[in-house]
């Protein structure tokens, strides 16, 4: 398809500046470490511009906020899909969530388990519509993609009665099919952008498989298709480790990266630092659309700007509920973005 141009996401970038004034910075949303229950959050939320709620809403605890939480990201996402020429730019990343719910859906099947609760409305199919066609294996409506992997994990679970496998095989198609949307649209933005959303997940299985002395077919499977590691890369650290790995990250143009994730590696609390690290990295090169006058990436920006918040608010109310430290919750909040 060809490339919509710059101007056309002129009145999209000019709604986004709105919004981006909006954001909720990391001292205020520090104000959530007073709160006493999920009603005070939502109020506090509420005040800072989160959608509002009935005046009841709280008392159903932990379950109720994350409702609360999950709409505010389902408002941004139809948002983002009402301003933007092309509606590829947003479904390239409601398509996570409907990889997530067809993991879901998967294993409800094949463990008779129920998780109609758990399941997202992010996603670009109708989470009931989505079971109906997979319960039916009909797929005329998603892609090649998609439908392959469906049909893959299935085979794998038949197999080998493993249930992660449904996970690996699922996940890997979703970063392929996101990476064959950036394609489409052309766009250098969105294609740097999954190239690094690749990387960044690869390098987090590897390092987190590593300090969790998980198996070398663990990792293999578990792999991410396509990136930057090219499959010599990924054998030599496989036979190396650690130290390979952040050997090869600078030859790649990780230079800063590697540094940070290297001291982080050999830390106690290292696993969690390794994502805060990952996750912050991407949100740097986005902070980069802020001086960008129109174009698709500070409607991109805005997204994962408006996730990292919503993560951010959840870090907080979900570490006071299980009595974690504050400078605890502090050293894991991700980036600031406003």
């Amino acid at each position: 398809m060809a490339r919509i141009k710059e101007e056309g996401y002129a009145y999209a970038t000019a709604r986004i500046r709105v919004r981006e004034s909006k954001l909720l910075p990391l001292n205020r949303l520090e104000r959530l470490f007073d709160i006493t229950d999920s009603a005070d959050a939502i109020k506090l939320l509420a005040e800072a511009g989160y959608s509002g709620q009935d005046p009841n809403a709280g008392k159903e605890g932990t379950e109720d906020i994350e409702r609360f939480l999950s709409s505010e990201l389902k408002k941004t996402y139809d948002f983002i899909g009402e301003i933007v020429p092309d509606p590829l730019v947003i479904n390239l990343f409601k398509k996570r969530y409907d990889y997530l719910n067809a993991k879901l859906i998967l294993k409800a099947e094949f463990l008779r388990i129920d998780v109609k609760e758990t399941m997202s409305e992010l996603g670009t199919i109708e989470p009931k519509n989505l079971a109906k066609m997979m319960t039916d294996r009909k797929f005329e409506d998603v892609s090649e993609i998609f439908s392959q992997a469906v049909t893959a994990a299935e085979e794998a679970f038949n197999k080998t009665g493993d249930p992660q496998l449904i996970d690996f095989i699922l996940d890997n198609a979703s970063y392929a099919e996101m990476m064959a949307d950036a394609e489409k649209s052309e766009d250098p933005v969105l294609i740097k952008l999954v190239n690094m959303l690749i990387d960044t997940a690869n390098i987090r299985i590897f390092i987190r498989s590593k300090l969790l002395k998980k198996p070398e077919d663990f990792i293999r499977k578990a792999w991410i298709k396509n990136g930057s590691f090219k499959e010599e890369m990924f054998e030599e650290m496989l036979k190396e480790g650690l130290n390979k790995l952040f050997s090869l990250l600078k030859d790649i143009g990780y230079d800063k990266l590697a540094i940070q994730l290297k001291e982080a590696a050999h830390n106690e609390d290292g696993i969690s630092e390794i994502e805060k690290i990952l996750d912050d990295y991407i949100t740097l090169y986005l902070k980069e659309s802020k001086y960008v006058v129109m174009g698709v990436s500070p409607v991109i920006g805005y997204l994962f700007f408006k996730e990292t918040e919503i993560k951010n608010a959840r870090l907080i109310i979900t570490g006071i509920k299980n009595k974690v430290p504050r400078e605890t919750i502090r050293e894991r909040l991700r980036l600031g973005y406003a």
